[in-house]
């Protein structure tokens, strides 16, 4: 019982180090800004949701999706919208986790227009410079902290579920750093995408599935329905991840190895989640005779009628290999299940099945979705971000069982390579400098052929929405390589943090804080505890 107990406080201490360490390093390489429209809208509809005034171009009877950017809704289609204030394509439950962050900042006002002025001694192009000054300093906060914060729960809950495999405190660390520092968490750990609170969300409902089957116990079953239900609620594609789970669990229920009545009580919340998730979306809109749109993606899907479909499992093989935004490219060390899951799956055969299943539906959904599969612009496939834990945690077998100095020197080689791969792209925009505008001849934009996206008429060329085949299928013109390129010959570092306190402070700083999470991530390995000291 002491001994239970001692190992329990650990797993406390652990993963508060954990999360601390990561969430320092996420915060002080964050960029404090949106990158891409599925960020604005988000963020927008959070402000208004936070202050509870609708924006200035809205009419109210007349205004419908995208009031705010014509471009992007030039026939005016869709139902008339409610109100103002929700009078957005993104999820109503997305931006309800951005106003703590819009709140604490809108009412304490610890970020203001006197901040931070940028000027031409931080930026060269000044248009970025009026970009980044004309901000809203609540939305500022926003960014600063919001993906740091869900990419280090993200990463500290990772660790516990590594604990539920019964792997020890050293791998599960080691697991956990990996996922934070050398996958593609890192660098959305610099966006506010729907997809990294969702990660988390799917990673909490994972860990109560993992200790409903471990404890036996239906509270850690329910808890598990809630969570991935509240992740469907964020973003729709969570269904990816409860399906499989969901036929895991019915299988089970027709082998009679547990009870119908816990079928039912995960459903439950599950439903509820769904009615709402409808319910919700009813209310921001009029019925309308017009062609009804709630998500950015039908207004985007308009474009694609144009484009001749992909039938082929080329959109599969890019997803994962092609240097322009390969998974195993932009993450290297997930090259480990290669060789990987064989050790997991030994002990760890229930579990296989389901990870397997999780990755190819995901991989197969996001195949086949015209010409958005690719996600660009950002860094590797967004959208299989959520899959990367499950093709992490077979490494932890093999870390166990195999401990060969070649698999630790291969594992070293990869890390660092994750490493430096993020660096490019979260110490500069790489979305603004290295992809430029679309329409402009600069950037990797500029290899594309306009397809007049305005009006969308769409022509069948072999750039899609100024995407041109390059930047995805050759290593000279893809991003990663371009990022590396100029982190080395023009760097404009884009931290926010080093901006704001300049480097006497920024570098002591930092250097300190992650010295000091490092010291009580080793005392806690390197000093027992005094077992007698410990009550029960």
């Amino acid at each position: 019982m002491n001994s239970i107990t001692i190992k329990n406080h650990d797993s406390k201490k652990l993963f508060i180090i954990i999360f601390s360490l990561s969430f320092i390093i996420f915060l002080f390489t964050s960029d404090a800004h949106r990158y891409s429209l599925d960020e604005a809208v988000g963020q927008e509809m959070a402000y208004r949701l936070t202050i509870l005034e609708p924006d200035s171009s809205y009419i109210q009877g007349e205004s419908k999706i995208f009031f705010n950017i014509p471009l992007m809704n030039p026939h005016n289609v869709g139902s008339l919208c409610s109100n103002g204030i929700t009078c957005y394509p993104t999820s109503f439950f997305y931006s309800a986790t951005q106003i703590p962050f819009i709140a604490a900042n809108h009412f304490f006002q610890i970020i203001t227009s006197d901040t931070l002025t940028f000027s031409t001694n931080d930026f060269s192009d000044q248009h970025y410079i009026y970009w980044r000054n004309s901000e809203k300093n609540d939305l500022i906060f926003m960014e600063l902290f919001y993906g740091p914060f869900f990419s280090a729960l993200s990463t500290a809950i990772f660790f516990l579920i590594c604990l539920e495999y019964k792997f020890t405190k050293k791998t599960s660390v080691t697991l956990s750093l990996l996922f934070s520092f050398t996958t593609i968490l890192w660098a959305y750990s610099n966006t506010s995408l729907n997809v990294v609170p969702t990660l988390s969300f799917i990673l909490l409902g994972y860990l109560f599935y993992k200790k409903s089957f471990t404890n036996h116990e239906l509270k850690f079953l329910i808890f598990s329905s809630g969570f991935l239900g509240f992740s469907f609620l964020i973003r729709d594609s969570s269904i990816l991840f409860i399906i499989p789970i969901f036929s895991i669990i019915l299988i089970d229920v027709l082998r009679k190895k547990i009870k119908f009545f816990s079928l039912v009580c995960f459903m439950i919340p599950l439903f509820f989640s769904y009615f709402l998730s409808r319910y919700i979306s009813s209310l921001k809109y009029i019925n309308s005779d017009d062609v009804v749109i709630t998500n950015i993606h039908e207004v985007s899907s308009v474009a694609q009628t144009f484009i001749p479909d992909i039938t082929s499992l080329t959109p599969a093989v890019g997803l994962l290999f092609s240097p322009g935004l390969g998974l195993f490219v932009f993450s290297p060390i997930l090259l480990t299940i290669f060789f990987t899951f064989p050790d997991f799956f030994r002990k760890n055969k229930h579990d296989c099945i389901l990870f397997s299943s999780i990755f190819i539906i995901s991989l197969f959904w996001f195949s086949h979705i015209g010409i958005t599969w690719h996600g660009l612009i950002g860094w590797g496939p967004r959208y299989l971000l959520m899959i990367i834990p499950f093709l992490l945690i077979p490494l932890g077998s093999s870390l166990e069982k195999r401990n060969k100095k070649f698999m630790l020197i291969l594992i070293i080689v990869l890390a660092i390579t994750g490493i430096f791969f993020n660096l490019s792209y979260v110490i500069q925009d790489n979305p603004w400098f290295v992809w430029g505008q679309p329409g402009q001849s600069s950037g990797l934009y500029g290899l594309g052929i306009p397809n007049s996206i305005c009006d969308w008429n769409c022509q069948k060329e072999e750039s899609n929405m100024y995407i041109n085949n390059l930047t995805i299928w050759t290593f000279q013109y893809s991003q990663l390589t371009q990022s590396i390129l100029l982190m080395f010959q023009g760097l404009q570092h884009d931290i926010y943090l080093l901006h704001l306190f300049g480097p006497q402070i920024y570098w002591p700083s930092l250097v300190f804080s992650t010295s000091f999470f490092i010291y009580l991530l080793w005392r806690v390995f390197k000093i027992k505890p005094n077992r007698e000291s410990i009550k029960l």
